[in-house]
């Protein structure tokens, strides 16, 4: 607000503020114009134009633009107008024409557009100055949510309660970002609640702040997850992953400041790529954040690119997260690099990679090399590209071991190994969907699920690495050379 004022003392003539607070940033406007020697007005369509100051009735007549500029043109006096939910009209020609009429013949007044988003048209650019409403930092979260405790305390006669030692912290970074607004209204909701600090308000506002953000709803917000432990195999990935957790979270610094930026898995489908992507999160404790490429695209010139700016704007919005790129061949794909909206996409996204700095960790899967540009799987692009295998033997016995385990099954009452031997070729997802075939036969037949029934199964079923044996075998002798195994 003081830059605003100082822009205004200075005689800008146009002021693009863009923010959805509009009643609090009129409040302040107000207590600027007691000090002022200008006159400041609020015009909106419903009640016309309204001078900030007592006594002053609304001009409803000024409701019609024409009427409304022919007002501003026929004041003398040095005046601020400040034209609510203007963008519905900034477009329109006589509107135009009106506001550089203003800039010519009235210097002397200040028009401020107050709008949640505006676009401005090319003539009009170069003489505005655009303001965004700045968001508070830790040290005022820190304070807010002191006072909020106090207050809890002095009403309730008791203490906060804290789930654990860490939750604070872990709170203040769910709400940065957000207005100081919006981070009291979600602190007090947590606090009043039940007067404990838990993880459940921490989701609570991981998802408020994410639903303030993510307003084009091109992302979506993941909670539950399974944890690395979960995902069998991937020992190189996992411990990759253990070395760079503590600088990802900035617990640790190394010279050079070099910040994790993400990895590409590519692999066989159904090898477990997407579980990997989601176990991140949980092993880091962070939000993770998923982008379907099939909801950015939009029929309208320019307006694809934009959805995946606005998506990685939002990412940065919720840092630190995971940010998960599923399939990202059918987004960024070399097969229709003809194609202008992929060219635009895949420089947009190459833009971002190099240029970003906050705490946004990449992890995209993708199932078809010969689909992806060869500018994405340069050494710089990504950390690591990773290849994901069918599972070995030891492999496809801990995913046959999990699953049973997940569905209260005796591990040792089969014979692992006889079935890892058995299903060579198989996919995680092939080994899971044998377990539940199996848990099907035997509630069908009112038996107990063994060995002999899995072995059956598993001898019926023509796994993908035989029905696109060419695919599987080209894509492993691609990454042989070119990627690290997980």
């Amino acid at each position: 607000m003081h830059d605003l004022e100082v822009l205004i003392d200075s005689n800008r003539p146009l002021i693009v503020l863009e923010t959805d607070r509009e009643v609090q940033v009129m409040e302040q406007l107000r207590r600027i114009s007691l000090r002022s020697s200008k006159a400041y007005f609020q015009w909106t369509i419903t009640q016309g134009l309204l001078r900030l100051a007592e006594g002053y009735q609304a001009q409803s007549v000024n409701r019609d633009i024409n009427q409304l500029f022919g007002q501003i043109l026929s004041t003398s006096q040095p005046s601020v107008y400040v034209l609510v939910d203007f963008h519905h009209y900034i477009n329109e020609p006589v509107c135009i024409r009106f506001i550089k009429d203003v800039m010519i013949s009235a210097p002397q007044h200040t028009l401020v557009f107050l709008s949640p988003t505006i676009t401005l048209p090319a003539e009009l650019k170069s003489r505005a100055v655009q303001l965004t409403m700045p968001v508070p930092d830790r040290q005022q979260l820190h304070a807010l949510l002191t006072d909020l405790a106090n207050e809890w305390q002095s009403e309730r006669g008791q203490k906060l309660k804290l789930s654990k030692r860490k939750i604070t912290a872990e709170l203040l970074d769910s709400v940065k970002g957000l207005p100081l607004q919006d981070a009291e209204t979600v602190l007090r909701d947590a606090i009043w609640n039940d007067g404990v600090l838990d993880q459940q308000d921490l989701s609570m506002a991981l998802r408020r702040k994410f639903d303030e953000l993510n307003r084009g709803g091109i992302l979506a917000l993941r909670f539950e997850h399974k944890s690395l432990e979960d995902v069998a195999g991937f020992t190189q990935f996992k411990q990759w992953l253990t070395l760079r957790r503590d600088v990802f979270l900035g617990k640790v610094s190394l010279p050079g400041q070099d910040i994790p930026k993400g990895v590409l898995l590519l692999g066989v489908q159904g090898c477990g790529k997407s579980m990997a992507a989601k176990a991140v999160a949980s092993a880091w404790n962070l939000p993770l954040l998923y982008l379907d490429f099939a909801v950015l695209y939009n029929r309208f010139h320019g307006q694809t690119e934009e959805n995946l700016r606005t998506a990685l704007e939002t990412a940065a919005g919720m840092t630190p997260c995971v940010l998960w790129l599923d399939e990202i061949e059918k987004g960024l794909s070399a097969v229709s690099n003809s194609d202008d909206t992929s060219r635009r996409m895949l420089g947009t996204f190459l833009n971002w990679l190099s240029d970003n700095t906050d705490r946004v960790f990449i992890v995209a899967t993708a199932n078809d090399v010969s689909a992806l540009p060869p500018e994405l799987l340069r050494k710089g692009r990504f950390d690591e590209v990773f290849f994901v295998d069918l599972p070995n033997f030891d492999e496809r016995a801990q995913v046959l071991s999990l699953h049973l385990r997940q569905r209260e099954q005796d591990v040792l009452a089969f014979d692992i190994d006889a079935l890892s031997e058995a299903t060579d070729g198989f996919s995680g997802a092939e080994l899971e969907q044998l377990v539940v075939s199996a848990m099907y036969q035997s509630h069908a037949q009112s038996t107990s699920m063994d060995t002999t029934m899995l072995l059956e199964l598993a001898a019926t079923t023509r796994p993908l690495s035989v029905l696109m044996a060419e695919h599987v075998q080209g894509l492993r002798s691609w990454a042989a050379e070119r990627a690290t195994p997980v």
